[in-house]
């Protein structure tokens, strides 16, 4: 028999609770709930379209589609399981999905309005809408929308309400006076005018997509997502309303959701750069940088040929995109070629002198980062990335530099917050321990008000693996024995110690060092999706055994013909199960530390923005170190001879003795180098790119005790949860 559902084993499911547990926004509560009512009766047509309906509102479009075709399977005459069936396929789906959708829905016993409507959604309106024009001429609209292109954005206003006061119900002249609000920069009136078309034609998805393009231009993304989905409900090839929700997701941190529409959008129009560039920045948050080089090589080609010259921002993007693949030499040529043209530019001087940073060339990465803070005196980035690798002293000026340019009013949050986490840095080198917490506190403030991503859903994500993998059987399911690649990979938390141990593993000749790949998370995904009629202590082994082939087939791409290559992402933690039947030759490798030392390391950290939400608020960081814990009790349970645990205070009290059992967990003979892998340290991408070009230290062991007084919220959490005895 399968292992039983943790922490939920002996709970009655029942369609009522999960009802209750909607109706308090308790979102995976009540899919958990609905999901046990469904495996318990699948029969329960209900059921099975709140499952869907979930999956479908919290962006996991392709996911509810399976959902949305058994509930009408189950319940062939309900018009709004159909509708939302509709809305999946809009937002997540393929072009077989659409095939099926439109096949299906041509004997559905619903009103034949509303199957006719579904149905011109694929077909007749799928690029654009046919809004009402409310008895206006179509001459007359025409002259606006002439007038509108020529510039004459007052007339157009003027003209467009007089027109209104005579045909109040036109839709379409009213999104055309929003249009001529929003390009006078008045987006308030701009919202309310789309807002009145959407009233009198609640089909016009343009109009839904204006109202979102002006939310997203003032700064309200999670608004102006919201604005654009029903757009692309609507007309799902209409590449504004796809390009718009993609974008806005991409802010917010829905990386994936956001790929599948701007790929979309993509195919219907390869000659919108802006469109490429976006990809490409989704592509390139979400980690997969081979596609985000590809686009932005797309959007630099069609820059170069309209005439109007390549953007310099875009050139940064390629070049750090070209980096992240290990094209470094092209990465540092389109640099050289921004500085050869604008030797001043801040933002090529900042990105070089970065990517010097990563491979330990500090003294040249210095100047050029002093040269960034010459043109933008108040850059307070440029300072925290200097203090990364730059150890301050007690008489260093740059101290009363960052704390006088800290002061002033005319700093900006961003800058304000950077500058914070510089100058806590530098007080903690120079042992001015009083003084740390008062910037590091209000840096964090700031940046958690900053992050695009909540602690919330961090949670969500890792309750999601260990309640789907707590269902599996892992030792009665069958490895994909046909797959021999063998990857080694380092996971835990950040600031745990990962990259000294994938450092060490990196010495070794038979090794490559991969940094933080990010794809097997990003595979392993398939496996979290709720399949409708799945058996809860299965898991698909064509779905593993592709897993295991993806993910090999990426790797080979940047690595070919290596050995091992080392994957140092940090969300593996979640899917070692999985991912070991996926690759059964694979090693794991999960670095511990104490999580005083460990959280009080990750609250002195800048993340990049979209990552690591929990990171800037001390009961937060306890909470996922919990999650983080839960999550590892787990394997030891259910695979306790599946990885290798790694004492970082261990390994640096007895460096040789835990460097060589930790080579041999490893699969690989002994050399000698991996003891002196601090000299042969190549290009890391992390925060620790100083730390670990310098020989093993126990120096920050037991360094929380220093701020024990203004760590004691996080630790008292930790106490109480069992983690920390003294």
């Amino acid at each position: 028999m399968p292992p039983s559902r943790p922490e939920i084993a002996d709970h009655a499911f029942t369609y009522e609770a999960g009802v209750r547990l909607l109706s308090e926004q308790k979102l995976r509560e009540a899919l958990t709930e609905f999901l046990g009512v469904v495996a318990d009766s699948p029969e329960h047509a209900d059921a099975s379209f709140q499952v869907a309906r979930l999956l479908l509102k919290t962006l996991r479009f392709k996911d509810s589609i399976a959902w949305f075709r058994r509930a009408a399977f189950l319940q062939p005459d309900a018009a709004q399981v159909w509708q939302g069936r509709a809305e999946a396929v809009a937002l997540g789906g393929n072009e077989a999905d659409r095939r099926d959708l439109l096949a299906a829905l041509k004997s559905a016993p619903i009103d034949p309005k509303v199957r006719v409507r579904l149905q011109d959604r694929f077909g007749s309106l799928r690029k654009e809408s046919r809004p009402r024009s409310g008895g206006v001429p179509a001459k007359v609209i025409a002259g606006l929308v002439a007038d509108l292109r020529s510039g004459n954005v007052a007339t157009v206003e003027a003209k467009a309400s007089r027109i209104l006061r005579k045909a109040p119900r036109s839709a379409v002249v009213a999104c055309i006076l929003a249009e001529a609000q929003a390009i006078q920069s008045r987006p308030e009136d701009a919202v309310a005018s789309y807002q009145r078309a959407i009233r009198l034609d609640p089909d016009y998805a343009e109009a839904y997509g204006g109202a979102g393009r002006v939310l997203f231009n003032a700064g309200r993304i999670r608004d102006a997502a919201e604005a654009m989905r029903p757009a692309v409900i609507l007309a799902p090839d209409g590449v504004p309303g796809l390009t718009g929700l993609g974008a806005s997701l991409s802010r917010l941190g829905h990386h994936q959701a956001a790929i599948v529409l701007l790929e979309r959008a993509s195919r219907l129009d390869r000659k919108d750069a802006r469109l490429f560039v976006e990809l490409g920045d989704a592509c390139a948050r979400h980690g997969d940088h081979d596609a985000a080089v590809d686009a932005y090589a797309h959007a630099v080609a069609l820059s170069a040929r309209s005439g109007k010259g390549v953007a310099v921002g875009l050139r940064i993007a390629l070049a750090e995109s070209l980096e992240h693949v290990r094209r470094s030499a092209d990465a540092l040529d389109e640099l050289d070629q921004i500085l050869k043209n604008e030797p001043a530019h801040a933002g090529a001087l900042m990105s070089k002198a970065s990517m010097l940073q990563t491979r330990g060339e500090f003294e040249e990465a210095h100047e050029l980062f002093r040269r960034v803070i010459e043109q933008l005196p108040t850059n307070g980035d440029a300072y925290r990335r200097l203090m990364v690798s730059r150890r301050a002293t007690r008489d260093d000026p740059i101290i009363d530099e960052m704390v006088d340019l800290y002061e002033r009013k005319d700093v900006g949050d961003e800058d304000r917050m950077n500058l914070g986490f510089a100058i806590a840095k530098a007080l903690e080198d120079t042992r001015d321990d009083a003084r740390v917490f008062r910037f590091l506190d209000e840096a964090n403030r700031i940046a958690d008000g900053l992050s695009s991503v909540s602690a919330g859903q961090r949670f969500a994500e890792i309750a999601d693996c260990r309640e789907t993998y707590g269902r599996i059987d892992f030792a009665a399911t069958s490895p994909a024995a046909k797959n021999g690649f063998a990857p080694i990979f380092v996971t835990g938390l950040p600031r745990s110690g990962t990259t000294l141990v994938e450092q060490i593993i990196a010495a070794h000749s038979d090794v490559e060092c991969g940094g933080e790949l990010g794809f097997a998370s990003y595979f392993c995904r398939a496996l979290l999706s709720a399949r409708p009629g799945g058996s809860s202590g299965e898991l698909d082994p064509d779905v593993v055994a592709g897993i295991g082939r993806d993910y090999a087939n990426a790797i080979a791409k940047q690595f070919p013909g290596a050995l091992h290559v080392t994957d140092k992402s940090i969300y593996t933690f979640e899917h070692i199960g999985a991912l070991k039947l996926a690759l059964p030759n694979a090693r794991f490798l999960v670095v511990r530390r104490d999580p005083r030392d460990n959280l009080f390391s990750i609250y002195k950290s800048r993340f990049a923005q979209g990552t690591h939400g929990y990171a800037y608020d001390l009961e937060k960081l306890a909470r996922y170190y919990d999650e983080f814990e839960r999550m590892i009790d787990l394997w030891r349970e259910r695979v306790p001879g599946w990885f290798h645990e790694v004492s970082y205070e261990t390994l640096v009290a007895h460096p040789e003795v835990e460097t060589r059992r930790l080579i041999a967990a490893c699969g690989l003979d002994w050399e000698d180098a991996c003891l002196n892998f601090h000299e042969s340290a190549g290009r890391v991408q992390t925060l620790s790119v100083f730390q670990v070009r310098q020989p093993i230290t126990s120096a920050s062991v037991k360094s929380w005790r220093r701020f024990e007084a203004e760590l004691k919220p996080m630790i008292d959490i930790l106490r109480r949860d069992g983690h920390v005895a003294d």
